[in-house]
């Protein structure tokens, strides 16, 4: 499947431009271009907001698919912070309050965890810390105690 990008589209940089015609006519759709380009470079970044709610990532997954129809629209990527605080040692669920159905594409799930009394912390999964999801839940299992802990769960719902 050929998609046709060329590779600015595909890069998060603001293309510098140091000149533009003089003429109008030449000038208009140069600049139009250009316009195009910078939006599209400023809107296709990770979004460095992490909330509780469902919201986009601004991370696009890759176009197609079997699910997606043969179209070649990117598919967007949601991201959804869940506060899983206080973790126990053992294995805890909370609630995520996703749908998850069969549109639903699982695309990274990690949590970190913070002991704010011993001044530790550890990422979770960690090799002894594991974390997964289910229908309604995400499912934490640590060997320690934690008192402030997040997950942060990103997907696709295809349409």
């Amino acid at each position: 499947m050929t998609i046709g990008l060329d590779s600015q589209e595909l890069e998060s940089y603001v293309p510098v431009y140091d000149t533009v015609p003089e003429a109008w006519d030449e000038a208009r759709p140069f600049l139009v271009e250009t316009l195009k380009k910078i939006t599209n470079a400023v809107n296709v970044r990770e979004i460095g907001f992490f909330l509780d709610e469902e919201l986009l990532s601004g991370k696009a997954f890759i176009p197609g698919g079997e699910n997606s129809g043969g179209s070649n629209q990117f598919r967007t990527i949601l991201r959804k912070v869940i506060d899983c605080s206080p973790l126990i040692a053992g294995t805890q669920t909370f609630a995520h309050e996703i749908t998850v159905d069969a549109n639903f594409t699982l695309m990274q799930l990690y949590a970190a965890a913070t002991n704010s009394t011993g001044l530790i912390g550890e990422p979770i999964p960690n090799g002894i810390d594991t974390i997964s999801y289910d229908v309604t839940n995400i499912i934490i299992t640590t060997a320690a105690a934690y008192d402030r802990a997040y997950a942060v769960i990103e997907y696709i719902q295809e349409l």
